[in-house]
């Protein structure tokens, strides 16, 4: 039983890993987007005061 262990251990570990892998990702895509919609209000707010 014990090598079973080892592996209920490792799953468990290769899932806390992908979760944190997604929301890593997730977090730099708001990040990403975020900086997109200022960037696009920038330029919209250059050219309309022109």
């Amino acid at each position: 039983m014990e090598g079973m262990s080892y592996l209920a251990i490792a799953y468990f570990g290769m899932l806390v890993a992908i979760a944190l892998w997604t929301y890593t990702v997730v977090q730099r895509s708001r990040r990403l987007s975020q900086r997109i919609e200022a960037l696009e209000g920038a330029i919209t707010g250059r050219f309309e005061s022109e």
